[in-house]
């Protein structure tokens, strides 16, 4: 059950940040902006936390 609940998680979290990239990617291409600074500073810290979740993920694995 928890091998379930770790993949919807970041499955889940990748799926709406790449949602959230490629809409503010288009909406800045269409009215010929830079990409927003928030966006880029959104995309470190999700990266990090799908890090921190994959981690702590595996590392309770290998106790059991």
């Amino acid at each position: 059950m928890r091998d379930k609940i770790a993949a919807i998680l970041v499955t889940g979290v990748l799926l709406l940040l790449i949602l959230i990239v490629v809409v503010d990617f288009s909406i800045a291409i269409k009215e010929k902006r830079p990409l927003d600074i928030s966006i880029t500073t959104l995309l470190q810290v999700t990266i990090t936390g799908l890090i921190g979740i994959l981690g702590a993920y595996i590392g309770g694995k290998k106790d059991k």
